[in-house]
């Protein structure tokens, strides 16, 4: 499935963050993950997150995130409580971002 089908009409920007949890961290990853969707849906400017798994690679956790603007998005994520929760996390996450074109 294309990432844009995640797209909303009103959603010009999603972020997808990619994460290959170590052996025996799947579940911890994915609590992690939850954790930070959770958050990320009563932030201002985002339309909603969920974690998904990935049909070509199983072991591998993503992060979708649909956003109003870059100007939002990129707010979120400075802010403390999440880039704590991002540390949390062994390795750094492939992270890729789409705008409306």
């Amino acid at each position: 499935m294309c990432v844009f089908s995640f797209m909303n009409e009103h959603a010009s920007v999603v972020r997808v963050e990619r994460h290959q949890p170590g052996a025996g961290k799947r579940d911890e990853v994915a609590g992690v993950l939850r954790s930070a969707a959770e958050a990320l849906r009563d932030a201002k400017g985002c339309f909603g997150a969920q974690v998904a798994s990935s049909d070509r690679n199983p072991d591998q956790l993503v992060l979708i995130e649909r956003w109003d603007s870059d100007e939002a998005m990129r707010s979120f994520h400075q802010r403390p409580e999440f880039t704590s929760l991002e540390r949390s996390l062994d390795g750094k996450p492939t992270v890729e971002v789409f705008a409306t074109a």
